[in-house]
């Protein structure tokens, strides 16, 4: 059950657009927005809602320094808990000007097991200190090199957004380089083109449509197994998210959003 929320939380499996020429100099959202998403997954081919994720994007102040604060909390609805609660949280700490991470912390729970992911990023030094913590495990700590373009999941995500999709032609693989847990990887996603997208909420998008190339992992065999829709209009913002993992496939779908920075003008109805 817990990776009825690995979709959501895993818009952030895509690149570091310093490294592409597509790229935006203007960030397609603003302090306040939101956006909240519900995951599903598929049982006997019936799409099953099992939980939702909220994230949301705000300046603040950190370490005497203007910054971008980027959220995401996800968990199973109530009635999924008796089965296998999840309460995650995702959070991260940016350059205002650069959009380059300062501070990054995952907390996870998982049923009756919790882990804490602590990540540290120093210019100066060009390393990452490392911090994870697991229930019953020995604390792990470690020093990666900051190589350049490296973000944390959840402020790749969000840069991801900068990038002019039309630029693109199909089938054009684009890299990423990103921080995975206690090392860094990487990785590319392909273009596939444009394909319109229908919410459960009867919402229709208009939207740009890529492929991510995994690593294996205990849910996810390794290949472009991830699919992910971007509304076609200056917010890039994810509409869909479909991922097939080793025992089935699970997708997370836009429900609401507040504060956009522009019209949602690809939609549809």
């Amino acid at each position: 059950m817990n990776r009825l929320l690995l979709p959501l939380i895993l818009f952030s499996l895509f690149f570091s657009p310093e490294k592409a020429t597509a790229q935006t100099t203007d960030y397609p959202f603003k302090s306040g927005e939101y956006a909240r998403y519900g995951a599903y997954f598929n049982w006997h081919f019936i799409w099953i809602q099992s939980g939702e994720v909220d994230f949301s994007a705000d300046t603040t102040s950190y370490n005497q320094q203007k910054a971008w604060h980027l959220k995401a909390v996800g968990k199973t609805f109530k009635a999924y808990d008796l089965m296998y609660e999840v309460r995650d949280t995702f959070e991260v700490f940016c350059k205002a000007d650069s959009f380059s991470p300062i501070y990054s912390r995952r907390v996870l729970n998982h049923a009756r097991k919790n882990t804490v992911h602590e990540y540290s990023f120093n210019y100066a030094t060009r390393k990452i200190e490392t911090l994870i913590q697991q229930t019953k495990k020995p604390v792990y700590r470690a020093t990666l090199p900051l190589q350049e373009n490296t973000f944390d999941l959840l402020a790749t995500a969000y840069n991801f957004r900068k990038f002019d999709f039309n630029k693109l032609f199909v089938g054009q693989k684009v890299p990423y380089r990103m921080l995975i847990d206690k090392e860094v990887a990487d990785l590319y996603f392909r273009y596939l083109g444009k394909e319109n997208v229908k919410t459960r909420n009867g919402k229709e998008y208009r939207c740009h449509k890529v492929s991510v190339y995994l690593l294996q992992g205990d849910f996810f065999p390794e290949g472009e197994y991830m699919k992910v829709w971007f509304t076609d209009d200056k917010n890039h913002l994810p509409v869909q998210v479909e991922t097939e993992i080793l025992v089935g496939t699970v997708k997370a779908l836009l429900i609401e959003t507040k504060s956009m920075k522009y019209p949602l003008t690809s939609q549809i109805k």
